[in-house]
């Protein structure tokens, strides 16, 4: 046995850290440091934020490149701006300690966005973004998390930086663009799934087409206000998205309708069909903003919610304790994939659906409705923090270089 090797009690090796893990650690450990005291000192006053953004965006590259690994950013990425920046939008509030730091969190919102969409960018430059990110009929659909999350970060600015208005209008402009673009490439997948065998691979990305549309509609009343114009537009924008959420739920249905005794839990269930409650979410929480929709219709939209909100989580517990038992905890529930975002961010949506729904007067008379609003008014912010606390730890377990490595970067 060599001096550098040690046994536990099972007759295991262990492999000591050497020296160049150590600098590593300590590395990480002081830039992490310097981004908490960043986020937490007033010393910067409320109208220089740009310098506390340079000084995240300093620590950030930083990170990057030294201990996060240099990959593109797969299609779905911009499901992470999605689930912490509706967090940031909604649950934060019932968590003052967080909420005081809220303008921070949308600074590191806002530069998670830019580094994931300089990937995007990246891509474009160098000709294979649409082979990349487009060719794909059932793929491209996750092209849906890069406008979703384009009008949640925009809306995190106009709560917590209003001063940074400008911004987010030219960021919305640009985004109805891409939204146009990707709504073309959405229709021509529809038509595709109904004419051939693609649809019996469909999953609950398809309902990405729902989501973008709505957080268009939410984005555009934080970016510009309301207006006659707005309120004449906003309904049928929500249509559309309605539209868009019935034919991907029947493109779902069939698909899984159509396996019978086949399906797999395991194989042929989708972290993304956790969507399937999400959009209807993001399409009430829409109704609620824009005002012109009637309560009763938004009193469907609750109760869907719920109904496929239990419907879906039983099934994906179920997968859960299957995948345990195949895999064991880590490998079954703690593996990385970018599509695990899209849970998070229709937990924190089904919240911030909630928080800004009021039950109509004659339906608050009923107990069990009142007390469920009033439980997931009161409890569900723990299980969206919980959830995006686990999430970030599965990411950066994927993401993190080995700090062996990262000294030898700095050359």
């Amino acid at each position: 046995m060599t001096r550098s090797q040690h046994f536990d009690h099972g007759g295991h090796t262990i492999k000591p850290l050497n020296v160049r893990q150590l600098e590593g650690i300590a590395i990480l450990a002081i830039c992490v440091t310097a981004v908490l005291w960043i986020a937490v000192t007033g010393s910067i006053p409320a109208s220089q934020e740009i310098i506390r953004l340079f000084l995240f965006a300093t620590l950030f590259l930083v990170i990057k490149v030294l201990f996060i690994k240099d990959m593109p950013s797969p299609t779905a990425s911009g499901a992470i701006v999605m689930a912490i920046g509706i967090f940031i939008n909604g649950a934060i509030g019932a968590f003052p300690i967080l909420n005081n730091l809220a303008r921070s969190l949308t600074l590191i919102l806002l530069l998670l966005f830019v580094f994931i969409a300089a990937s995007y960018l990246s891509d474009l430059v160098k000709g294979r973004a649409f082979g990349t990110h487009f060719a794909n009929p059932i793929g491209r659909f996750a092209v849906g998390t890069w406008i979703a999350g384009t009008s949640v970060c925009g809306v995190a600015l106009c709560q917590r930086l209003p001063e940074w208005k400008p911004l987010v209008q030219v960021m919305v402009l640009g985004n109805i663009g891409l939204w146009l673009y990707f709504a073309y490439q959405a229709m021509g997948s529809f038509l595709q799934f109904f004419r051939d065998e693609t649809r019996q691979k469909v999953h609950g990305v398809l309902f990405l087409s729902a989501v973008s549309t709505q957080s268009l509609v939410i984005v555009w009343k934080a970016a510009f206000g309301d207006s006659p114009m707005y309120r004449s537009v906003a309904p049928w924008a929500i249509l559309l998205g309605v539209v868009f959420y019935f034919v991907s739920f029947y493109l779902v249905a069939r698909r899984y309708a159509g396996e019978g005794g086949d399906f797999d839990l395991d194989r042929d269930w989708y972290n993304t069909n956790c969507i399937t409650h999400g959009a209807m979410s993001i399409t009430g929480l829409a109704s609620v903003v824009c005002g012109v929709i009637p309560t009763s219709l938004t009193l469907m939209v609750w109760l869907w919610v719920i109904s496929w909100f239990v419907i879906i989580e039983l099934i994906e517990i179920a997968r859960a304790i299957k995948r345990t038992r195949m895999y064991g905890l880590a490998g079954g529930l703690l593996v990385y994939n970018p599509t695990q975002w899209s849970r998070n961010f229709t937990f924190g949506m089904l919240y911030a659906f909630n928080m800004n729904f009021d039950l109509p007067a004659g339906v608050a008379r009923e107990p069990l409705l009142l007390s469920l609003h009033q439980t997931i008014h009161d409890y569900f912010a723990w299980i969206v923090l919980g959830l995006l606390l686990l999430e970030i730890t599965v990411f950066l377990r994927d993401r993190l270089s080995p700090v062996t490595a990262a000294p030898e970067s700095i050359s």
